[in-house]
């Protein structure tokens, strides 16, 4: 899943409208949102991270098969 169709899903779990996000992230407007969530180019990690920190979310990485020490990314 594209780093845009994780925070639209976090935003639709949330109830979070793209006003209230880009109010929490200190954006000046909406229309900044729906510009990171359209673009054709994917989003830049560290805005990805700030995004979802904002959230209340966390990414964690991990082996794909068989278990295996988990770390968090901080951003």
């Amino acid at each position: 899943m594209k780093a845009k169709e994780i925070i639209k899903k976090a935003m639709s779990a949330d109830k979070i409208t793209q006003k209230e996000l880009a109010q929490a992230l200190g954006l000046k407007s909406q229309q900044a949102i729906g510009n990171m969530l359209t673009r054709e180019n994917g989003l830049l990690l560290e805005s990805f991270l700030k995004t979802l920190d904002v959230m209340g979310y966390e990414v964690v990485v991990r082996k794909k098969l068989g278990e295996s020490e988990e770390w968090k990314v901080d951003q």
